[in-house]
């Protein structure tokens, strides 16, 4: 594939490999720089799973009902 770099320093990039890569509007791209001074491309994206575990809760175990409440409770206290 080829892109043709503007006189702003801007590319587009291929559909396909946009395609490929599952980029929308918005989406960064990391361009990482390789032993062989090559690039290699990649979307930055993270995957939902480096998040398990990142917030603990270390109080007792509440109920549904107690959560509902406790919203309930704040809610009124806000106005």
């Amino acid at each position: 594939m080829e892109a043709t770099l503007t006189t702003k320093g801007q590319i587009t990039l291929p559909k396909a490999l946009r395609d490929s890569l599952h980029l929308k509007t918005g989406d960064k791209i990391i361009f990482e720089e390789l032993d062989n001074g090559s690039y290699l491309l990649k979307a930055r994206t993270t995957d939902v799973s480096v998040l398990k575990g990142c917030i603990a809760y270390k109080g007792k175990p509440v109920t549904l009902e107690d959560m509902d409440a406790a919203i309930t409770k704040n809610a009124r206290g806000s106005r």
